[in-house]
Order: C-alpha cells, then structure tokens, then sequence
C-alpha cells in the first residue's frame, strides 16, 4: 500500500503523469490547480524529461498549500498518476526517499541523478 503523502518540507514538487490519450485531461488538471491554489505550473512535457518514465508536467509549490492541494489533486485526478515529492536539495534522496504517489508507483530513471 502506498504511503499518504505527510507535510515535512517547506517546499514541494508534484509532477501530473499522462500519455497521448491523457494530455487535455492533465493540460486540464494542472491549469486549474495553478489557478485554485496559485501555484506554479510548469510546461506540459509531451516527451520523457529527466528521471520521468512517463509524458509530465511539474507543479512547484510549499508547504503552505500542500493541505490543501494534496488532497484536492488525489480527488481529481482522475487516474492519473502523481509523483510528489518534497525538495531538500538533494534530487536523488527527494525523488526516492521523500517521494510519495497518487495512483500508481512509476520506476524512475535514478540514473538521472548518478545513482
């Protein structure tokens, strides 16, 4: 079973997984976070982009919102899959050991990081 993601950063990724048949339904997701929350968005990546297996986009926000937004994206998601994680500065240990998912684990390309 999966572990609930648990509020211990100040700062935060989650990063919305999806394939061609999924992009609009991510596009839309992640447009009504960043507008619900106020966080930031980043581009909709219509390719494999760092130790992501999958098509992503990035939604960077603190502590201050996760509360809320957590909650919020597992709700809506419908299906999709989302990889969240806290930032310490150390991207390996924030992508392995201060990682968290909504839906299904992905492998991560760990190589990314010289691990």
């Amino acid at each position: 079973m999966a572990r609930a993601p648990v509020n211990v950063h100040r700062a935060w990724h989650a990063h919305v997984y999806f394939d061609p048949q999924t992009v609009e339904q991510a596009r839309a997701l992640v447009q009504r976070a960043g507008e619900q929350f106020k966080v930031q968005v980043g581009r909709v990546h219509e390719s494999e982009v760092g130790p992501h297996p999958r098509w992503s986009c990035q939604i960077a926000f603190s502590g201050e919102v996760f509360d809320a937004l957590i909650p919020w994206l597992d709700a809506h998601r419908g299906g999709l899959d989302i990889l969240v994680h806290g930032l310490t500065g150390d991207d390996l240990a924030d992508h392995t050991d201060h990682a968290y998912w909504l839906g299904r684990e992905w492998p991560l390309k760990l190589g990314k990081f010289g691990g």
